[in-house]
């Protein structure tokens, strides 16, 4: 903190005084610039939306109301219409007051028949209703999640006299989606039904839906292309997934029987996915009396008594009249019995509807290699016909051919194989060897910062060592000196600085006799250490 505040007042002491001034009116005018800026923002009210996305004409009928109240306001623009900024202390009150004028106008529904005056004429009324049937189907489109705004457009037939002269009802819907927002099938066609049974006459083929950019969200073209798109790729895939079942059984079957690498299947399979329906009335007659009676009829005549045969015989007797025959009366008895009986013919209705997918022709491939004998491709043939399922009525086929297999292949994927092992190998020897080596390098950094502390405790205490050395020479220089000085009583002395005190007593005594003699043995001793 002290070298900051030094570096400081360095800084400062380089200026001049004119440029102190100008630095200080700087930042008192970035200070007061500021403040105002805070007093100006903190003192706007707060702008919330009154309301948004409105046409043109609701927004300056609400702005002149607005303009009236004297509520201040602000206008945003965007492609979606038009918004209305308020203080948000006053956004409720604004509200209340332009509901009490029916404003915002919006798209009026059947509530625009409320204001209907006298002398209106029909056409005003076709008018009316059409703008009241428009903006009721926009209020409910628009309560749909996805849609943001929306707006419909209808065109209502033209009674005529004659049928051909008469136009359909059609009508035109666009809709702006939310941002990130997508109506699904179901929507749009919740829409079109939506729409075709508000109005009378209009069916769903005449409505026609498009979102902000133009594009058809109900064109019936692309609904067919998608569905037989989808419809041919859903076949392709089943094809593919029953003839990889079956080469899958069949492959498996050779492998397990042969050995891996000894044969070879393909098969192809053509599905029918042909929708039929079959519609069957079969009768069968009636015999011996098996059937059942719809309808009996029976009739029986009998005669008892003395006449001529009943009826009369053919003649003259019977047939003229007047004329007297020879009376010739017996006993006659007649009986005579009819009976008609109607049976219900015997009656079967069949209806067969056959499931698309079924196999329609299958075709089987074998290739095994050229030392399998001919007993052993007969039975290869009849295996793989029962696994696959061949049907010689359906026209299915089946071939196996023995031909000598090249090892090319194989040797290269062992060979691939083998060099993939020792890839693996090699990877897993680097992976064990980076292991250890992060082993070693974690030991070698902890015995490192082991010997470094170490090497620092030795130093401290080699340090302190020679501290303490030192200060004992200090403190022994010290006492010599004293004892030199005899400022040390003698009592206080040990035996040792005792001795060293006789022994400098004698040398100096000696010195005092004999300074000559002194003087040439310390000679001698220089003369010896050189």
């Amino acid at each position: 903190m002290a070298d900051w505040k030094e570096r400081y007042l360095q800084l400062w002491n380089r200026f001049t005084k004119q440029q102190r001034y100008i630095f200080i009116g700087s930042l008192l005018a970035l200070l007061v610039a500021i403040l105002g800026f805070g007093l100006w923002y903190g003192g706007a009210p707060d702008m919330v939306p009154l309301f948004t996305n409105m046409e043109s004409k609701d927004a300056g009928e609400v702005a002149a109301k607005l303009k009236e109240s004297k509520i201040s306001y602000e206008i945003q623009e965007n492609k979606l219409g038009t918004t209305i900024l308020v203080p948000s202390a006053d956004v409720h009150e604004a509200r209340l007051n332009l509901a009490v004028d029916g404003l915002p106008r919006g798209e009026k529904g059947f509530e625009i028949f409320d204001d209907s005056k006298l002398g209106v004429t029909e056409f005003q009324n076709k008018v009316n209703y059409l703008q009241a049937l428009q903006g009721e189907l926009t209020r409910t489109i628009e309560r749909i999640d996805a849609v943001q705004k929306a707006r419909v457009h209808i065109v209502l037939p033209e009674d005529s006299l004659y049928k051909k002269n008469e136009k359909p009802a059609t009508a035109s819907i666009m809709v702006m989606l939310k941002p990130g927002a997508q109506l699904s099938r179901k929507e749009i066609k919740g829409i079109v039904n939506l729409v075709a049974h508000s109005v009378q006459g209009l069916s769903p083929e005449n409505i026609t839906i498009v979102d902000e950019t133009g594009k058809i969200l109900n064109d019936p073209d692309e609904d067919d292309e998608k569905g037989i798109s989808s419809q041919t790729l859903t076949q392709l895939d089943m094809t593919k997934k029953v003839q990889d079942n079956l080469q899958k059984n069949v492959q498996s079957l050779l492998d397990q029987s042969l050995g891996e690498g000894k044969a070879f299947v393909r098969v192809s399979v053509e599905l029918d996915f042909d929708t039929k329906q079959t519609d069957r009335q079969i009768f069968t007659p009636v015999v011996d009396d098996a059937g059942i009676i719809r309808s009996q009829q029976e009739t029986s005549e009998s005669y008892t008594g003395t006449s001529t045969a009943p009826g009369g015989p053919a003649g003259v007797q019977s047939n003229v009249p007047g004329y007297v025959a020879e009376n010739n009366n017996s006993n006659a008895e007649y009986e005579r019995k009819e009976a008609t009986k109607n049976y219900e013919v015997n009656e079967e209705k069949q209806k067969v509807v056959a499931s698309p997918g079924s196999i329609r022709r299958l075709t089987v491939a074998v290739l095994v290699n050229d030392d399998i004998t001919a007993a052993q491709q007969d039975s290869i043939l009849r295996s793989v016909s029962s696994a696959a399922g061949i049907n010689t009525e359906r026209g299915d086929t089946i071939s196996v051919e023995p031909l000598p297999f090249s090892t090319e292949l194989a040797d290269r994927r062992a060979a691939a194989e083998q060099a993939e092992r020792d890839r693996q190998d090699r990877i897993f020897y680097a992976q064990v060897a980076a292991a250890l080596l992060l082993l070693a390098l974690i030991a070698g950094y902890f015995y490192m910062k082991r010997r470094k502390r170490l090497q620092e405790e030795a130093a401290v205490a080699a340090q302190k060592r020679r501290e303490a050395e030192a200060e004992q020479k200090r403190i022994a220089a010290e006492r010599a000196a004293m004892v030199d000085a005899g400022e040390v009583p003698e009592d206080e002395l040990t035996e040792e600085e005792q001795r060293q005190l006789t022994e400098k007593q004698q040398i100096m005594q000696l010195i005092d006799a004999k300074p000559a003699e002194v003087a040439m043995l310390i000679k001698t001793w220089l003369a010896e250490d050189e």
